[in-house]
């Protein structure tokens, strides 16, 4: 390399070398990470991670019925070289059960409900094709309820946690609170009981678990904790837009997202014209963000119908809302069940998938891809419990 050339390049400051990097798909970035140390050091760096792209890259879906695989449906112009599959995954008798994603891990069951005893549930990761068992977890009775919810967030810490909602079926609403620690693979005790039902939607953002109650319009807030915590740091927020709507009236839940490391939380309105999206500011201020006109989304004024008891319900659902690339994703469910995408700030709608049965859609998930490896101590303590 010639002098001048080599000159031009020390000159630049990690500021500016991570600012030219932000701007590259995060699949590239993490190819180039073998340039350099000082690359390598970028992507560990928590000051600078939070500057690099996590973009999602499509809808994780899977249909209810049994032995359908996990599939991604791809946003517009996103990477699509994911092993949505898991065909990297130890093959089982029972198929694998998307249950909940965060921030590029998924969190699966090999069959069964929770409420008819957890099978197998495992945590991996698409991207790299990782997975690990989670301990204590195998096949059995159905002795109580258990909702697990998947917390990981590579901006706040390289470990994941799981927490475990668990309640008896015949012990009326009790439920107790237990997390694993990736770290250290282990459970621990009760760290929180509470009677109300926290069995809702859950997102994972700066080390807080947002749980949403599974009736009541309000969110669980809990701090993730350390292993020397005896107790869990708790608080509820009410969330925005209406509850249930007025008597007669149906409606699917509003949806979770995050903005830069900001709660966020999206609702239709109650005649489904318009859908407004709020930032959580502070502690319990929610500020309206944006307010989306769905007559022109969908081409028609009338957003309500009713079912065959009278109840009144919204014809479309939101899947997914993403502020950074300004994307709602939505679910068409009377025209051909088809679901799009709309861009809030060009208005341009894109079919991204059609599913001739909807309702028979099991889950979906909006999925950014996480192509950091789990901790060489994670693999090990897995290893280790088996």
């Amino acid at each position: 390399m010639e002098p001048r050339q080599w000159m031009t390049t020390i000159v630049l400051t990690d500021d500016l070398v991570v600012e030219i990097l932000s701007r590259l798909p995060l699949k590239s970035f993490c190819r180039f990470k073998c340039v350099s140390t000082s690359w390598l050091a970028f992507s560990s760096d928590l000051h600078y991670r939070q500057k690099l792209p996590r973009t999602p890259v499509g809808l994780l879906y899977q249909k209810r019925e049994h032995g359908t695989a996990i599939h991604l449906a791809g946003l517009p112009s996103s990477d699509r070289d994911i092993d949505s599959t898991l065909s990297f995954v130890q093959c089982y008798e029972r198929p694998l059960e998307l249950k909940h994603c965060s921030n590029g891990l998924l969190l699966c069951y090999h069959g069964g409900m929770p409420s008819k005893g957890i099978s197998d549930a495992i945590v991996c990761n698409p991207a790299t094709q990782e997975w690990m068992s989670l301990p204590d977890t195998e096949p059995g009775p159905a002795v109580c309820y258990a909702s697990y919810k998947l917390c990981f967030d590579p901006l706040w810490s390289q470990y994941f946690y799981v927490f475990k909602f668990e309640s008896s079926p015949s012990g009326g609403f009790d439920t107790e609170v237990t997390v694993f620690f990736s770290e250290y693979s282990t459970w621990s005790n009760c760290l929180w009981e509470t009677s109300d039902i926290f069995f809702g939607d859950s997102l994972f953002v700066n080390g807080v678990l947002y749980v949403e109650h599974l009736w009541r319009h309000y969110l669980l807030a809990l701090d993730a904790p350390d292993t020397c915590t005896q107790q869990l740091n708790h608080r509820t927020i009410q969330l925005p837009g209406f509850p249930y709507g007025p008597e007669r009236f149906y409606c699917f839940d509003g949806r979770l997202w995050q903005s830069s490391g900001v709660l966020c939380y999206a609702q239709q309105e109650l005649d489904g014209c318009m859908i407004r999206i709020w930032s959580l500011e502070g502690y319990d201020r929610w500020v309206v963000k944006h307010r989306l006109n769905m007559n022109n989304v969908f081409g028609r004024n009338i957003m309500l119908r009713t079912n065959n008891e009278g109840l009144w319900y919204f014809d479309y659902e939101i899947l997914a809302f993403d502020l950074e690339r300004e994307l709602v994703i939505l679910a068409d469910t009377i025209a051909d069940n088809k679901i799009i995408s709309y861009s809030i700030s060009t208005g341009k709608v894109c079919q991204i998938l059609n599913i001739p049965s909807f309702v028979n859609l099991y889950r979906s998930l909006l999925y950014v891809p996480y192509y950091g490896k789990f901790p060489a101590c994670v693999l090990q303590a897995a290893q280790d419990k088996c």
